[in-house]
């Protein structure tokens, strides 16, 4: 059924629902399981000097914090986790990133925004679910 499955990771509680579901889904289905965290680009212009630097180096650290936390979920479920890490819009970079790499299967989790403001502007995964070219899950907590 799903060969590849790509989850957007961002250490959320969403976040973390997706990635468990997708790690079940992996071993029951024998598929490959790639944890995508999407880096939001950084301003180009600054006032204070050395920002940029300091900006690049908390997303590292970030990305090494979630890296951590993914291979926990792979180790619990003996699997065997791909983690990556893009720059972009996070909707338009997972979409693409799944469609580059031949994924069949996206899982997202659901935001926490409230449902005013889930109706009003949409979340991340309604904007992937939209575009993607493949399945898409939604895991809700």
């Amino acid at each position: 059924m799903f060969q590849k499955i790509l989850v957007g990771y961002d250490g959320s509680k969403g976040g973390k629902a997706a990635l468990r579901r997708a790690a079940v889904l992996a071993k029951q289905l024998n598929a490959q399981l790639t944890a995508l965290w999407i880096r939001e680009p950084l301003p180009r212009y600054t006032d204070l000097p050395g920002e940029p630097e300091g900006e690049a180096e908390a997303a590292d650290e970030y990305f090494e914090q979630r890296r951590a936390e993914v291979n926990q979920i792979a180790a619990e479920h003996g699997l065997q986790i791909q983690c990556e890490t893009r720059r972009g819009h996070p909707a338009k970079t997972i979409v693409k990133y799944a469609d580059a790499g031949k994924f069949d299967l996206i899982v997202v989790g659901h935001s926490d925004h409230s449902e005013l403001w889930g109706r009003l502007l949409g979340d991340t995964a309604d904007r992937i679910s939209d575009h993607a070219h493949c399945s898409v899950l939604i895991v809700k907590q």
